[in-house]
């Protein structure tokens, strides 16, 4: 049984957008769509949603990306 996910993205570089979101964790697994917000955290970076299709892809973006810096 398929499931959406949705997985909370810290820290998104100025020059990245949703379809450069998508790209990058579409390597990764089925993604069904992404957010960037237009305001910014407490720490003033940017952060966005990933949903995926299932589980195990949004497991398997965490595992790549959980800490990575790209800023």
């Amino acid at each position: 049984m398929s499931q959406v996910i949705s997985l909370f993205v810290q820290n998104i570089p100025p020059s990245l957008h949703w379809k450069g979101l998508w790209h990058t964790f579409g390597k990764h697994g089925e993604v069904i769509d992404t957010f960037i917000a237009r305001k910014l955290d407490k720490t003033g970076k940017r952060f966005g949603f990933v949903r995926f299709n299932s589980r195990c892809d949004a497991e398997r973006a965490i595992e790549k990306f959980n800490g990575e810096s790209r800023a």
